[in-house]
């Protein structure tokens, strides 16, 4: 079935937690833009890539990064001229083609969210079309349950969702000092209290510290149990990650800002992380990932993705426990707008996230955010 047309649907987001709350991140060096990501981050789009078929069916691809609204330009003058008129089966070729097609401009970033849109949603529109659930397609089911923790900054949230696990979004960087590395303490300590002993605890960093605050903080934060320092430094810092996971006696992971195969083989290879952390909304949607996973398993070492939806879930559930002991839940509704680009979005309970078996991802296009122009749940 050949591909008939792309298109490019837009919304702009809305705010939450995750943008109006003091989370340590890149531009946390700055007075400026201590208090909140949306300082910086400024007008946050989210999109949604759609393919569709020459008998009318449509499959849909979110584009990570935050930035969808500059995705249509790049479509239109060059990447739906490479992909109208192939067949929905050719990922490999459409992929690789537009990869090479873009690298003056590409290699990652913004290029590489919407080849991730793009393999996505033809992910979908082979499900629709042959009237099987992805995660089929993407090699089977391994589990009908996916084990979650919970993303965000408030330890009392996970009850609504029966999650036992937390990753903090820590607060505050090396710009604010002893009074700031106090706070983090503070915020981890209520986590263990509220949480309990046997709970795992993770710091999810952002990329805000550097290796001398990483170390200093761990030495204050190692008494309670701490399961893994996430993103500590800056993306491209291969040998900082390095040398905080030969200093600390727990988990280093990242890998979110990744957007190349060759990029996760330099975070695995160069013994930077113990566990390595895509985001299927912008290293290449699951046709890239299935590379990224296998790199993962030869070498020993665990893939969590990062994110949240119903293409990530799909294709965690084809990887065994051995490698993705469990996922992620980012709860991107808490104190947001609650309507979302597309229709469906797995949620978990008593801990667990299960997939229907629709065909494709399960959802449709939420026609209602684009005719009424809402604003939607922030997610990148």
């Amino acid at each position: 079935m050949k591909i008939r047309d792309v298109r490019c649907h837009v919304a702009k987001m809305g705010s939450s937690w995750l943008t109006e709350t003091v989370i340590a991140n890149p531009m946390s060096a700055y007075p400026a833009y201590w208090e909140t990501r949306s300082s910086w981050f400024q007008t946050m789009s989210a999109g949604v890539i759609e393919v569709i078929l020459e008998d009318g069916t449509s499959g849909f691809g979110f584009i990570g990064g935050g930035k969808a609204s500059a995705a249509p330009a790049i479509l239109d003058e060059q990447m739906r001229a490479l992909i109208v008129g192939r067949t929905v089966f050719e990922n490999e070729l459409i992929q690789e083609q537009l990869y090479r097609a873009s690298i003056f401009y590409g290699r990652g970033g913004l290029t590489q969210a919407i080849l991730s849109g793009i393999d996505i949603a033809l992910w979908d529109a082979r499900g629709k079309l042959l009237r099987q659930p992805a995660y089929n397609l993407l090699g089977g089911k391994i589990r009908d349950v996916l084990p979650v923790y919970y993303t965000g900054s408030d330890p009392s949230a996970l009850r609504a969702f029966g999650i036992k696990n937390m990753k903090i979004a820590v607060p505050w960087g090396p710009a604010h000092g002893e009074a700031g590395m106090a706070k983090n303490e503070v915020a981890v300590a209520r986590a263990r209290e509220v949480l309990g002993p046997d709970a795992f605890i993770a710091l999810d960093i952002y990329m805000g510290w550097d290796v001398p605050y990483t170390l200093r903080m761990y030495d204050r934060l190692e008494r309670y149990n701490i399961a893994w320092l996430e993103e500590p430094v800056m993306p491209d810092d291969y040998d900082g990650y390095r040398r905080i996971r030969e200093s600390v006696n727990t988990m280093v992971t990242g890998g979110e800002h990744e957007y190349t195969l060759a990029g996760f083989r330099r975070l695995i290879e160069e013994g930077c992380v113990d566990i390595v952390q895509p985001d299927i909304y912008r290293a290449g949607g699951p046709t890239a990932l299935a590379k990224i996973a296998a790199l993962a398993k030869a070498h020993h070492i665990k893939l969590v993705c990062h994110g949240v939806g119903s293409a990530t879930y799909h294709f965690l559930s084809t990887l065994g426990p051995e490698l993705t002991p469990f996922a992620e839940y980012v709860d991107i509704y808490r104190g947001a707008e609650k309507d979302w680009v597309l229709t469906d979005d797995p949620r978990p309970e008593g801990g667990e996230l299960r997939l229907s078996d629709a065909p494709g991802f399960g959802y449709a296009l939420n026609e209602d955010v684009f005719r009424f122009g809402r604003a939607v749940t922030p997610i990148w």
